[in-house]
């Protein structure tokens, strides 16, 4: 199998409940390099409930969660989350520190991010 046929991501049966609502529903897709897609659907229909599992803000009842890690192999993001590469997610509505400039909160980031200090400014600049 080449690097191109494995996805970036996988969801093989993804499902989350709220205790008797069913948010996510046995979602099996794949999203391979170059692809883009969106989560049309209705809300109240899990696109957020997906986006959180991917992020591992939430935990799927069941179904697990692959993606394609800096070996180029597929691996569930629960059992072994290391080596995978970074990401970031904009969820739902961007709340922001009261009084923080963008500058503010970029620098916040990196810090948490442990990005090297000597190279912040330059890169927020860039930014």
């Amino acid at each position: 199998m080449s690097i191109s046929e494995i996805p970036l991501i996988k969801f093989e049966n993804l499902t989350r409940d709220f205790g008797s609502i069913k948010a996510v529903d046995n979602l099996n897709l794949e999203v391979h390099e170059g692809e883009i897609i969106g989560l049309v659907c209705p809300n109240g229909a899990g696109k957020t409930t997906v986006i959180k599992m991917l992020a591992k803000i939430l935990t799927p009842s069941r179904g697990r969660i692959f993606i394609r890690d800096k070996d180029n192999k597929l691996q569930d993001i629960a059992t072994n989350p290391k080596n995978l590469h970074k990401s970031g997610f904009l969820i739902d509505i961007p709340n922001f520190y009261e009084g923080m400039t963008a500058y503010d909160l970029l620098k916040y980031f990196a810090k948490l991010q442990n990005y090297s200090k000597n190279k912040i400014d330059t890169r927020i600049d860039e930014v």
